[in-house]
């Protein structure tokens, strides 16, 4: 989903910057000292407390995910897929990335090669930019397998579609539990020689149980999903080849996944009956056909119930004979589904199910996935016109941002340029969440992985704190900040604090390209109000055209890595904004370096609605 561009400021808005004058100071504060740079804060400390959970149940629609642009990096084909055989590798690209965090704070990333996959790895980095190099943990293997005819033949069992959870509760808390799907490539279609494969690491993935393979019969795309009672479940894409029939089934463990229950079919909608006249298909001649597959699911903020992102693969038309390849054409469509509790009906083989759902409301989505952050927001994302889309819903995700239009790309954040399939989105903090997206392999960058993280800018409430406005905010003791990051470099944190009679804002800005042209505007009104206070600041400190009575000072600043910026302070009188206690505020932002201006996602300074809130 496309930004607003920050040059939709308004005429509103330039007028108003021109107009203010930088008048007398409301604070007393020093002068600013010509002494060594002071601390410089970066995003990555940010957000560490605990979240509060269901904090934002009622602000999640103006949360916003900012990309945190260095963090982002193309892995390239070559890296991933080692250890494929020569002459292999052009069609072994790298596909389906499952990203995790480990106990021990390291992140994981799982993928498999090819479409419908063979091999399977992973790599770990300590701070999602350096990372080790990949391992395979699963490869094609041969196995004997006895067809419907009896006769024993020789086939490979390839492997596909990785899932991971690492586990909060009980005994087992801190292992790594993965899954895939495997199948015997010619005989998926009887199925024969098909299941789940599950691998266990309780060291942060150093090493892996041996495979523990649990024989569920044909299926693709399996999700783990830890509850909070300690129980798993494993959904996973239940299919019928022959028939072309899918549906989610689920199996569950109470034993931390050391065994699981019986299937149940938990999610389906109807298609229609089989029917050809294709003869050794007779025999499925009015059998029901379903769909909604590759399930994931997540526990909602309310700790209570359930969501699912499913897509479901239809076809248009539908064919005159279903077992005739040369009249089958399919597209694939959105559905959420939700469930008030842990516990499912069994749908049996005849049944669709559940009732409560939003069933295909986006066309041409595929690949959902559901991301969840214990404050309240939730997150879906997909693939849309080939690349990844993420997009904001509300603690019960049945309202969503923007407008009810779900293929406008104005509705969704659209993070990565290149064109692939099979995203995946984790929360790894209060405001941290990390997602990846393979390109494809005849793209512009062939079979590369792309990565990133993203910060979760969310209300913020303006603790008491004492301040001294003298450009060095290391006084300040809230981790809660609102963040802006350029694709050049440029970082910017905005920090508040309250006292009775002011409004105090600690900025950071990370610049390793520091010009007086390196400036940052504020924009601040009180929920409602008709005209916003400004601030503009630069590397000596306020600037012209910002509020009368606003204060002040700004001094260069280096980080803890060595990058340089500078760091400011602000006062505000609460008297400027007509705001007192239990108020809020609206909070626009802009990052500048000369004509380039880069706001908050979404947000546009014409529109005091699109920006980001501060409560007094």
């Amino acid at each position: 989903m496309a930004a607003h561009p920050a040059d939709r400021l308004t005429a509103l808005l330039l007028g108003l910057l021109a107009a203010q004058a930088c008048g007398s100071s409301s604070v007393d504060v020093p002068e600013p000292e010509e002494a060594s740079p002071v601390r410089l804060h970066t995003v990555m400390e940010m957000g560490r407390k605990e979240s509060v959970p269901c904090s934002h149940v009622g602000d999640e629609l103006s949360s916003v995910l900012q990309p945190i642009y260095s963090t982002f990096q193309d892995i390239p084909h070559q890296t991933l897929t080692v250890g494929v055989p020569e002459g292999a590798t052009s069609q072994q690209y790298a596909c389906y990335p499952r990203i995790k965090k480990m106990a021990d704070g390291r992140y994981i990333l799982f993928w498999h090669s090819g479409a419908y996959g063979s091999r399977i790895w992973y790599m770990t980095s300590p701070d999602f930019l350096s990372w080790s190099d990949p391992v395979m943990l699963y490869e094609p293997v041969s196995v004997t397998v006895t067809g419907l005819d009896g006769k024993r033949e020789q086939d490979w069992r390839r492997f596909v579609n990785p899932d991971a959870v690492v586990l909060r509760h009980g005994a087992r808390a801190g292992d790594l539990l993965l899954v895939c799907s495997y199948r015997a490539t010619s005989h998926y279609r009887d199925g024969l020689d098909c299941g789940l494969s599950f691998r266990r690491s309780t060291d942060h993935g150093k090493s892996w149980e041996a495979p523990v393979e649990l024989p569920v019969g044909p299926n693709w795309e399996p999700y783990l999903l830890e509850l909070p009672d300690g129980r798993i479940h494993c959904y996973y894409t239940d299919a019928t080849p022959k028939t072309r029939n899918s549906g989610t089934s689920l199996i569950v463990s109470g034993d931390g996944g050391r065994t699981w229950s019986a299937k149940k079919r938990v999610c389906r909608q109807y298609k229609y009956d089989f029917r050809t006249e294709v003869e050794e298909l007779m025999a499925f001649s009015g059998e029901k056909v379903y769909t909604d597959q590759m399930p994931c699911f997540r526990v909602l903020p309310d700790g209570k119930s359930l969501v699912g992102w499913l897509e479901a693969r239809l076809e248009t038309p539908m064919p005159s004979d279903c077992g005739d390849n040369d009249t089958y054409s399919s597209h694939y469509e959105m559905s959420l589904v939700y469930n008030g509790s842990f516990e499912w009906e069994d749908l049996g083989e005849n049944a669709a199910g559940p009732s409560d759902r939003s069933t295909n409301i986006m066309r041409r989505g595929t690949g959902g996935y559901v991301a969840v952050f214990p404050s309240g927001e939730v997150l879906l994302s997909c693939t849309l016109h080939g690349q990844l889309h993420m997009r904001m819903c509300d603690a019960a995700a049945r309202k969503f941002y923007g407008s009810s239009d779900w293929t406008d790309d104005a509705n969704w954040l659209v993070p990565f340029p290149g064109v692939g399939l099979w995203g995946t989105m984790e929360v790894c903090g209060s405001n941290l969440l990390a997602a990846a997206m393979p390109e494809n392999p005849d793209g512009d960058n062939p079979g590369a992985m792309q990565m990133g993280l993203f910060y979760l800018n969310q209300r913020i409430d303006a603790g008491r704190q004492a301040v001294t406005v003298d450009g060095d905010p290391s006084e300040w003791a809230t981790d809660q900040a609102f963040f802006i990051a350029s694709k050049d470099g440029k970082e910017l944190l905005v920090r508040a604090a309250a006292d009775e009679r002011r409004l105090y804002l600690a900025v950071d800005r990370r610049d390793p390209d520091l010009t007086p042209a390196s400036r940052v505007t504020l924009l601040l009104a009180k929920e409602g109000a008709a005209a916003p206070v400004s601030i503009r600041l630069g590397p000596d400190g306020l600037l012209p055209a910002s509020q009368v009575g606003v204060t002040a000072i700004c001094r260069r600043a280096v980080s803890e890595d060595g990058a340089g910026g500078y760091a400011g302070e602000v006062a505000v009188p609460l008297s400027l904004l007509g705001a007192g206690k239990g108020d809020t505020l609206r909070l626009y932002a802009l990052l500048e370096e000369g004509d380039v201006r880069t706001p908050f996602s979404f947000a546009d300074g014409s529109e005091p609605g699109t920006w980001q809130k501060i409560r007094l």
